[in-house]
Parts: structure tokens; C-alpha cells; sequence
């Protein structure tokens, strides 16, 4: 009887051990999101501040809603921009997947700002409280009415 029950034991611990290291292994992550920048001036004159609301699709969220806030720096690259951000993607049940971006970005004509950077998730609540992962982010934003853009994410997370 007590070889059965050390069997036992032995078999749960074995199974919980695998269902936590797969739990803790990073996934694929890819993401499309669509939305509108809103500008606001700084104190800098060569930095934008850009609050941006959008929503998309992504894996491990389903439909998902998007607001960040952004620096513009036009000052640091010549005929560019480079950006640093903070971002929320918020799915459909109320979970928060939180993150950071740096990218540059460059005109490839009057009106449209090409963009390329990297991204890491920081967090958030939910299934997402302690989320990590890491991949780039690619954008086209245009200077349009509504300032519109469209992007992409494209890496792993682990939560």
C-alpha cells in the first residue's frame, strides 16, 4: 500500500512539474493592430508626445483594445524619428498585457513614417500578471486626417 501511494505521489509531482514548466515556456506571440495617433507639444520643441488608441487581434488575446503613450524624438536621427513607449493591449474579458517599445522611424515620402523597434512585455493582470516576452514591432503610420497607422508584433511571451 505504501509503494502505491509513494507511486502516486511521485506520479502527481511528476505531471504538475511538466504542466509548470510548459505553463513557463515562451509561446509565440503575434499580434495586428490598427488605430489613430493624437500629437500634444512638449517642453522640447523636437519631442511629440503621441497617445495612441487602436484595436486588433493578437494570439493568447483574441480581440484586443490598444492605448500608449509615446515620446517622438525628431531631433536624434536625421529625416527620422525615434520612439519610446508604453503600451496596454486589453482583451475582451478585461485582461491587461502590458509592455515597452523603443523604434525609429523614417519618412519614404511626405506622408508616410515607416517604422521598425523591438518590444518587451512587462506585466499585467489577469492570466497576464507575469507576463514576459520580447520580439519587434513593425508600423506604417501615415499623416493623414485622424493620423492613422497599422502594425504588427512579432516574437514570444511567457505567462
Amino acid at each position: 500500500m505504501f509503494r502505491k501511494f509513494v507511486g502516486s505521489v511521485f506520479a502527481v509531482t511528476a505531471v504538475l512539474a511538466v504542466a509548470a514548466a510548459t505553463a513557463a515556456a515562451d509561446r509565440p506571440f503575434k499580434a495586428r493592430l490598427s488605430g489613430d495617433a493624437h500629437l500634444s507639444p512638449t517642453d522640447d520643441p523636437f519631442i511629440l508626445r503621441n497617445d495612441e488608441t487602436g484595436q486588433g487581434e493578437a494570439t493568447h488575446l483574441g480581440r484586443f483594445t490598444w492605448a500608449d503613450v509615446e515620446y517622438a524624438d525628431f531631433a536624434v536621427i536625421p529625416g527620422g524619428v525615434a520612439v519610446v513607449a508604453t503600451f496596454t493591449m486589453t482583451a475582451a474579458n478585461g485582461d491587461l498585457l502590458s509592455g515597452e517599445f523603443t523604434s525609429v522611424g523614417y519618412f519614404v515620402d511626405a506622408v508616410t513614417l515607416v517604422i521598425c523597434g523591438s518590444y518587451e512585455f512587462t506585466g499585467g493582470t489577469g492570466r497576464f500578471a507575469d507576463a514576459e516576452g520580447s520580439g519587434d514591432i513593425e508600423a506604417t503610420a501615415f499623416l493623414a486626417p485622424g493620423l492613422p497607422f497599422t502594425g504588427t508584433f512579432d516574437g514570444t511571451i511567457n505567462y
